[in-house]
């Protein structure tokens, strides 16, 4: 949609979906006291109706894009797949490494440790497509450099507000002075390491897509948040227990770092 010329609706869509989990996590899980089945319960409601908007919007605003089977070739069609592959294999990554965090944090320090990963998940296409699809090599080169500034600097001030802002955030979670906003706020500042070094991996993962290398922007992504993650998800905490847990993620994004910065180095236009 915001490639169709309606950001607006775009934006309303993501966040209709989120205010609904929220207020239905509220009703399901503080008034009905449904537990972790009116948590679930909440989200799904909530993605069913950024789901429905999205239909709605195909449907009643036949713009530039639009569903159609005319004109379909097999081999874009497959191109596009493997350009998508980033997604995909980002969105897996989130379910699956979701799991392994709650059983990781499950074993070293019970329900607390879970309760603690949920409140620090929750607070937790650029203009280079339009620009390279048209040839425009000079905005490419422009655009990435301006990102690279970005970059060098927002991580850093974003991890200093996690730092210094844990303890706001944790307080719509958590009780203070209870086992989990201690543990939620020491976990946080840990696992914030990683937003020094993410942005980078984001953009390279991003800027290859963009420039239709989707195999190496899925290979980052699949890096960064699947295979370097389980690893790091198995190992780390055997020897910091629940502190590896919260370090997982800073250590995969320092060994996808090196990948990034590796394809960042390769000429992509002229």
């Amino acid at each position: 949609k915001r490639q169709d010329g309606s950001p607006t609706y775009s934006f309303l869509t993501a966040l209709s979906g989120g205010i609904f989990n929220i207020v239905f996590d509220y009703i399901f899980i503080g008034q009905l006291h449904m537990g972790i089945t009116g948590a679930a319960l909440a989200t799904f409601l909530g993605l069913l109706l950024s789901f429905i908007m999205g239909v709605v919007y195909f449907v009643t605003h036949p713009n530039f894009l639009h569903f159609t089977f005319r004109g379909l070739s097999i081999k874009e069609a497959f191109h596009s797949m493997i350009n998508g592959t980033s997604e995909f294999v980002n969105q897996l990554a989130i379910a699956i490494t979701t799991v392994v965090f709650n059983r990781s944090a499950l074993l070293f320090a019970g329900e607390d440790g879970v309760a603690a990963v949920s409140i620090i998940m929750y607070l937790l296409s650029t203009p280079l497509g339009y620009a390279y699809g048209d040839r425009n090599f000079s905005v490419c080169r422009v655009l990435e450099k301006y990102a690279y500034r970005f970059f060098a600097i927002a991580p850093i001030i974003l991890y200093g507000c996690t730092y210094l802002l844990a303890p706001i955030g944790v307080y719509f979670f958590a009780s203070p002075g209870s086992t989990v906003f201690d543990m939620a706020i020491s976990g946080l500042r840990l696992y914030g390491l990683g937003f020094l070094f993410s942005g980078i991996n984001i953009f390279a993962a991003i800027r290859m897509m963009t420039y239709g290398k989707g195999y190496i922007s899925g290979m980052i992504t699949f890096l960064r948040s699947f295979a370097l993650l389980l690893l790091f998800l198995t190992v780390l905490p055997r020897f910091l227990e629940l502190n590896g847990i919260w370090l997982a993620v800073p250590a995969a994004e320092i060994l996808t770092l090196i990948v990034a910065l590796w394809t960042l180095r390769k000429k992509t236009v002229a």
